[in-house]
């Protein structure tokens, strides 16, 4: 059933490859079609019946905090400061303690259907997972986190690989759903060579540990806003 899970959101990007759009903003707060991309997603999560929300904010977190509130039409938020960027795993380590046993994970500048969203959240379908990824099939797999799959399971992720190397055309789109026994992994995780704790090591390190880690096919709407071609991209598309 829907409505059970709480949903994290990781908002504490500068979006550097979007300035000057991010100039005295936080990434997520950058608009497409005229609304800031962080509600777009608040909005998706209340349709597949999110009721509760834990925002990791950081940059410019009072612009985030002034425009939302403790309040989203229904949907309670919690925010919780990244004071510095040390990556993705480690802004998940600050909600340890504040979920319930399961609870799903989006990236703040990734835009997705709420009916994703809706599928994600149902309990029964995906209880036998201890991770949940959304992929996404595309031509150019190489430059994406790749998933390595046997049947319905993911056995490995491996980052851009070489052209023709890549174990598939399944590519990580930086949503999940997670059981509590991710922040075990967390805390294992080590500094990536980007000096940073990223979650994909901490979904690894799940796998090695005997994790069961599934992936959930995605072919609808599916937006990455990560530079001034994406935004353009996006604002072009009837959101």
């Amino acid at each position: 059933m829907t409505g059970q899970l709480k949903a994290v959101v990781l908002a504490a990007g500068k979006g550097v490859r979007l300035r000057p759009v991010t100039e005295g903003i936080p990434k997520v707060m950058v608009k497409v079609a005229g609304r800031p991309l962080l509600e777009r997603i608040l909005e998706n999560l209340l349709k597949a019946g999110v009721k509760e929300t834990h925002l990791v904010v950081g940059y410019r977190k009072e612009v985030v905090e002034e425009h939302f509130g403790s309040d989203f039409n229904g949907m309670k938020l919690n925010y919780f400061v990244q004071g510095r960027q040390l990556g993705t795993a480690h802004a998940v380590s600050l909600v340890e303690g504040y979920t319930e046993e399961r609870f799903l994970m989006l990236n703040g500048d990734v835009l997705v259907d709420a009916e994703l969203l809706k599928k994600l959240a149902l309990m029964d379908e995906f209880d036998p997972f201890d991770v949940m990824i959304v992929a996404r099939r595309v031509q150019d797999p190489w430059r994406y986190g790749v998933l390595k799959v046997q049947g319905n399971k993911v056995v490995d992720i491996v980052e851009k690989p070489a052209p023709g190397k890549e174990p598939s055309n399944l590519i990580n789109a930086g949503i999940y759903r997670f059981t509590d026994k991710i922040f075990e992994s967390i805390k294992k995780t080590k500094l990536s060579e980007r000096n940073e704790f990223e979650i994909v090591d901490s979904i690894k390190i799940a796998m090695k540990s005997g994790a069961n880690v599934g992936f959930l096919l995605h072919e609808g709407l599916c937006i990455d806003v990560g530079d001034e071609d994406d935004l353009r991209k996006a604002n072009e598309m009837k959101l």
